[in-house]
C-alpha cells in the first residue's frame, strides 16, 4: 500500500517539477541575453560541398555533423550569429546568419533563414595569349 502510495505522490508532484527546471531555463537564457525576448530562430543549413562537415551546437557542448550534399535544421537564439563549420578540425566556412521570421519555405514548412556552404572556388587561370607570328617582308 505504501509502495502505491508513493507511486500516486511522484505522479502528482512530477508535473510541478517539470515546470520548475523549464521556468529555470528560460531565467537562465534571461540572464544570459538581458532583458531582450528570447526566442529561438529555426532555419536550414544546406552543405553543397563534397565533405562532411561539423558545426558546435549554441546551446549544448554537442558538435552537429552536416553530411556532404545534405542539410540539417538549425536552431540559434539571436537574430543574427556567426557560426564557423569545420573539416577534420579546421575551419572551412564562416557563415553569417541573419534572420527573417516565416520567409523561407523549404520541405513544406516555413523557416527563419537559410543559408549554404558552397564549395571553394577554383583559381582564376590566366591562359597565355599566343604570339602572334611577325610576318617578315623581304
Amino acid at each position: 500500500m505504501r509502495v502505491l502510495a508513493l507511486i500516486i505522490a511522484i505522479i502528482l508532484v512530477s508535473p510541478g517539477l517539470v515546470a520548475a527546471s523549464d521556468s529555470a531555463t528560460q531565467t537562465d537564457l534571461t540572464a544570459v541575453y538581458g532583458s531582450q525576448e528570447v526566442r529561438s530562430y529555426t532555419g536550414i543549413i544546406k552543405n553543397k560541398t563534397r565533405h562532411t562537415v561539423s558545426i558546435p551546437s549554441e546551446n549544448s557542448d554537442a558538435t552537429l555533423l552536416i553530411p556532404a550534399h545534405g542539410w540539417i535544421e538549425f536552431t540559434i537564439w539571436t537574430p543574427k550569429s556567426n557560426v564557423t563549420a569545420y573539416y577534420k578540425g579546421k575551419p572551412f566556412y564562416c557563415l553569417n546568419i541573419l534572420t527573417h521570421p516565416q520567409e523561407y519555405p523549404f520541405m513544406c514548412k516555413k523557416y527563419d533563414f537559410m543559408v549554404e556552404i558552397l564549395p571553394p572556388e577554383p583559381p582564376i587561370r590566366h591562359w597565355p595569349s599566343k604570339l602572334k607570328r611577325r610576318i617578315r617582308r623581304g
